[in-house]
């Protein structure tokens, strides 16, 4: 019997105009931190994490600010995790990242893969964002948050992703497992239906006889 193993996943970035939803994908893949980007650019990026048995491929949307609704539906539609980032120096950000929680939540449920990204701690100086909204909004996801400055390090963004990485390997076991009871019940369907069938023709050749 073959034994599926889970070898990657779909990952979306999702937050407002300058919050480092791209210097955190780049800093998660490279190490580096690079922090002038184009916001209104969306990406697509394949990660490759090595594995003694199967590497692990994911593939990362980092999405554009200016993306429309129905953009972002589809983007929900197609991933298998989700990191919602917000700076902690923005109100507004952390506004739109509630904005798409809702939207995740409406389409998908709340038992989805994800992780919420507070970002720019090292400005706590200029904190418009208290920390138990963000928790408030971890909550709302049923997931856990990170306060972490991409600008500063890279051992709190791995961290994330590697949570974030952790989920999506329990939802592919979580599938697998469904999926070997709905096939094994519909062995037994067909098991119990042979049966019958078997039953009638034995109950009619008897009575052929008598």
């Amino acid at each position: 019997m073959s034994v599926r193993r889970f070898t990657g996943a779909k990952i979306v970035v999702f937050g407002g105009p300058g919050v480092g939803k791209t210097a955190f994908v780049v800093r998660y893949m490279t190490k580096r931190y690079i922090g002038d980007y184009d916001r209104n650019k969306e990406m697509l990026y394949n990660h490759k994490i090595p594995s003694p048995r199967d590497d692990v491929t994911l593939e990362i949307i980092d999405t554009a600010a200016n993306d429309s609704t129905e953009h972002k539906e589809n983007h929900i539609k197609w991933g298998d995790g989700f990191v919602f980032i917000y700076s902690i120096t923005d109100k507004s950000s952390y506004e739109y990242a509630c904005t798409l929680k809702d939207m995740l939540v409406k389409q998908r449920g709340q038992e989805i893969p994800a992780v919420v990204i507070a970002n720019k701690c090292d400005l706590l100086s200029v904190r418009k964002v208290s920390d138990s909204e963000g928790t408030t909004l971890a909550e709302q996801l049923n997931c856990p948050k990170f306060d972490v400055s991409v600008a500063d390090g890279y051992s709190g963004v791995s961290e994330a992703m590697d949570e974030l990485v952790i989920q999506l390997k329990r939802e592919f076991v979580k599938h697998c497992s469904q999926a070997a009871v709905v096939a094994n019940d519909k062995t037994k369907s067909k098991l119990f239906t042979f049966k019958k069938g078997f039953k009638k023709r034995i109950s009619r050749s008897h009575s052929d006889t008598v």
